[in-house]
């Protein structure tokens, strides 16, 4: 296999990752003491506050009161581990209030005279001491939820657009969260695996030349994502590598209060990992499938004795080839640094280098007639490759002067260079193909993104309010080159010789031209929101945002338009463990400039405004079990020309509706059996076009129905085996938009197992996946060929 000479060697990857492993375990103390991320004045014992905080893990709930009170709070972060509280609510005092997120847990708190407080046991009945243990750090930052134990449940979101971390089941909105524990045990190679399993999305195509996935969340494509709640302008960036992704939140429906322009169907905010509490020392060797072997170092802690700073290193080498035998090579290095700068002021820095090849990419195909082609065989030759070299840096403040104010900032760059040889195949009427081939030469493509939030906490009367006022912008701009893409046709080949070709002569010129800039497309947005309590019972979620979309195609056409769109959204509690709500919003898409060939040339359309409504209910069946639901319509504004003779205009007048369903299940079923699953239903179809041959006629790529479900089950007579499967079913959809070309459904089968154990008194887990076990030819969508038959392995090992 070959590999560029960008970057550095494997050799010497390794030799950085012993190094830094040896250097973190030398300096890393025995005992690690720390306090609450926000440390306001000391808390009075007798002074009475109010406090939100909703059911879920025990650190979690105690994180958020050291917040929201000020109070230095310590603890064995083993102590609290798999403990649940049933959360608190109303006016108390400290004692109050940490007597009631305790209860039922075993533990008490010790007051010393400076204030702070310790967790203890409570002493076993006969006994007149209580045990003591050590204090640890309890961290919003770092605490890890959603662990394998936990039923991959995670209770707290951290963030939704200007919306603070707060508890999922009382978010309005249809959301799923996948944590890293679960891309871990699945053997995820790319977020493929995970969008394939997820109820809420469609098993998306990746995108040849990024790697980004292509997610279909109610009938619509996503393919902008968001990091770290920073949402990028265009997925012309790189794909978020699996080993710095902390979790995933899945939002299903329309976003553009929260993130601006485009997201009609939805939104991927992939948040990356921070530091840990505890030292962390882990190893990870395995196999992708083929020959895809790699290694992964995970290493993170704290610095300090105090627990202030902390620190985490991801480090990635991959290399062989797929079950088809594509060769990939990927070397990944992620590095975070954070800590409390003051009591009252956290940071954090992150920095990605991802450099990927891949070689005999798989091509698109494009048929006369849908058929089935056999999934398990290379149809490329090796020179059709990609090769993408990404840097992404980030950093975010948050400062917290008291209770009633905090200031949240964050800000991302990326740098890619990529380049591209592409093949697509034309179908002919004797079954054999036309290669389409183009070479692509480096480009440059570069994101910046940021925002800055003000939280105001008050009250009016009994009326709670947390209003947050901010700014968020997101800015894309593409560097190509005059001469950047070659485009050439090859003769007639039947589908066995395809991989055979050889390279074409691209010319001489190819790729010298300079870079220049060619698009800039830039979102821009002004945001009010007000989350309101007004008891315990009933709340709202109301906010404005004022939208700017901005294009610019070389120096030419300049796109430039804004909008106002507004939220509201009503939650009710008839219980404390169901919250039901009602929610409206809307999606921003760009306007066009009219071009030369209509009556409006010239004219500047304002941007689309698609609106959506949503009723849902989620309901905690237990502390680590979930179930959402929700109904929605979509109203999607579509562009197009009204066909008038002799010269048509170019109006904004079409509509396409997605009425739906959707139900989600995460968590414990049982003490044994973990379950995430659940399914969409959906009436999905454009009702006003300029072709009426077309109205009544369903989106393309678009499947109406899902149903999915993922389990674990724990076998009680063999401890730490566990068997692992799913069952994912997607619906027919359609590759045109006449629905003459029908992709077929199917249904996939994955099972696998993981051990975990104790060796020379280190953790060690073993994991075993097969993907697609009966090996079923299928097509991803209207193009592009499903996953084969893959088995994956793994063994990651704490030291």
């Amino acid at each position: 296999m070959k590999f560029n000479s960008r970057g550095v060697t494997a050799g010497t990857w390794a030799v950085i990752a012993v190094f830094t492993l040896l250097f973190l375990t030398v300096n890393e103390t025995s005992t690690v003491w720390a306090q609450s991320p926000i440390v306001q004045q000391s808390a009075s014992r007798s002074a009475t506050a109010a406090y939100h905080i909703p059911a879920g893990p025990l650190g979690t709930a105690l994180s958020r009161f050291a917040c929201e009170s000020g109070l230095l709070l310590s603890s064995d972060a083993n102590l609290t581990a798999g403990k649940q509280t049933a959360g608190l609510r109303g006016e108390y005092t400290v004692e109050q209030a940490l007597k009631q997120l305790l209860a039922g847990t075993g533990l008490q708190p010790r007051f010393s005279d400076n204030g702070a407080v310790t967790l203890e046991r409570i002493a076993s009945q006969g006994s007149d001491q209580s045990i003591l243990l050590p204090s640890m750090t309890v961290s919003t930052a770092s605490l890890k939820q959603g662990t394998a134990d936990e039923g991959y449940r995670v209770s707290n979101i951290s963030g939704v657009g200007l919306w603070d971390e707060r508890s999922l089941r009382d978010t309005p909105y249809s959301m799923s969260v996948v944590p890293s524990d679960l891309i871990e045990n699945i053997n995820a190679q790319n977020m493929g695996q995970i969008f394939k399993m997820n109820p809420l999305t469609q098993e998306p195509t990746i995108n040849n030349q990024t790697g980004v996935p292509f997610v279909t969340i109610r009938g619509f494509q996503s393919v902008n994502p968001v990091y770290d709640g920073i949402p990028m302008a265009a997925g012309n960036g790189s794909a978020v590598s699996v080993i710095e992704i902390n979790r995933v939140e899945i939002l299903s429906g329309t976003s553009g209060f929260l993130y601006g322009g485009s997201r009609v169907g939805g939104a991927i905010n992939y948040v990356t990992k921070n530091s840990t509490d505890v030292p962390l020392r882990r190893l990870t060797f395995g196999n992708y499938g083929g020959t895809q072997f790699y290694g992964h170092a995970d290493i993170g802690g704290k610095f300090d004795e105090r627990g202030r700073f902390g620190y985490r290193a991801n480090l990635l080498y991959q290399g062989g080839d797929t079950v088809i035998g594509e060769p990939v090579g990927q070397k990944v290095a992620n590095i975070v640094l954070d800590g409390h700068l003051t009591d009252t002021l956290y940071a954090d820095v992150k920095y990605t280098y991802n450099d990927y090849r891949k070689e005999a990419t798989q091509p698109a195909f494009f048929l006369t007639e849908r058929t089935a082609i056999d999934t398990s065989k290379r149809y490329s030759p090796k020179w059709a490759s990609n090769d993408v070299e990404s840097h992404k840096a980030y950093a975010s403040l948050r400062w917290d002067p008291s209770k009633h104010f905090t200031l949240r900032s964050a800000f991302f760059y990326q740098n890619t260079r990529r380049r591209a040889n592409q093949i697509g195949l034309i179908e002919q009427m004797d079954r054999t193909f036309i290669p389409s081939m183009s070479n692509t030469s480096w480009g440059k493509f570069e994101n910046y993104g940021g925002y800055i939030y003000l939280d105001t906490r008050f009250s009016t009367f009994a009326v709670d309010h947390k209003l947050t006022l901010g700014y968020s912008s997101t800015f894309h701009d593409m560097f190509l080159r005059d001469n950047d893409t070659v485009y050439q046709d090859g003769t007639n080949l039947p589908l066995s010789e395809l991989k055979n070709m050889s390279e074409p002569d691209w010319g001489a010129s190819f790729g010298s031209g300079a870079l220049a800039s060619i698009y800039v497309e830039r979102y821009n947005n002004i945001l009010i929101g007000d989350d309101i309590v007004f008891n315990d019972q009933w709340s709202a979620m109301v906010g404005l945002n004022y939208a700017t979309t901005i294009s610019k195609l070389r120096e030419n056409d300049t796109y430039e338009k804004s909008a106002l769109t507004p939220t509201v959204s009503l939650l009710y509690k008839p219980i404390e463990a169901v919250t039901t709500y009602v929610s409206y919003m809307e999606a921003l898409e760009q306007g066009t400039i009219v071009g030369s060939t209509y009556a409006n040339y010239g004219e500047v359309l304002p941007p689309l405004v698609s609106k959506q409504y949503e009723v849902g209910a989620k309901y905690d069946i237990n502390p680590n079990l979930l179930l959402s639901t929700a109904l929605f319509r979509i109203e999607k504004a579509n562009q197009y020309s009204d066909l008038a003779t002799p010269i048509p205009s170019f109006i904004q007048d079409g509509l396409q509706v997605h009425n739906g369903v959707e139900l989600v299940l995460t968590g414990k079923v049982t003490d044994n059996l973990t379950i995430m699953g659940g399914g969409t239903l959906m009436d999905i179809g454009v009702e006003k076009s300029n072709n009426p041959a077309l109205e009544g006629k369903k989106p393309t790529n678009a499947a109406s129905r899902m149903g999915k479900i993922y389990a674990e089950y724990a076998l009680p007579w063999i401890p730490g085996l566990s068997l692992t499967g799913g069952i994912y079913y997607t619906g027919e959809k359609y590759a045109n938009v006449a629905n003459t070309d029908k992709i077929p459904s199917y249904t996939l089968y994955d099972i696998g197992a993981r051990y975990s154990t104790r060796l020379y008194d280190k953790s060690l887990i073993v994991r075993l996946n097969v993907i697609n076990l009966t090996g079923k030819d299928y097509w991803q969508n209207a193009n592009y060929l499903g996953i084969p038959r893959t088995i994956a392995f793994s063994a990651s090992m704490n030291f």
